[in-house]
């Protein structure tokens, strides 16, 4: 995907925005925007692969904490 700036979903996406020593994921919602100064930016239309990708790159998610 060439470098962008900046979304606006439209529908439920992930991104995995990377670049030197830094990993990003984030979830839009329809109606949200996204901007990164990263320079690769990973759009996903599926949960799992977009996780997937983002622990392959070295992004550690938190545990939820439900009690």
């Amino acid at each position: 995907m060439a470098f962008q700036s900046t979304w606006d979903a439209t529908e439920p996406v992930w991104f995995v925005c990377h670049g030197p020593n830094a990993v990003f994921y984030n979830e839009l919602q329809a109606g949200q925007s996204l901007a990164s100064g990263q320079p690769n930016i990973e759009k996903f239309t599926d949960e799992a692969a977009a996780k997937a990708r983002a622990i392959e790159l070295g992004y550690v998610f938190e545990e939820d904490d439900e009690e």
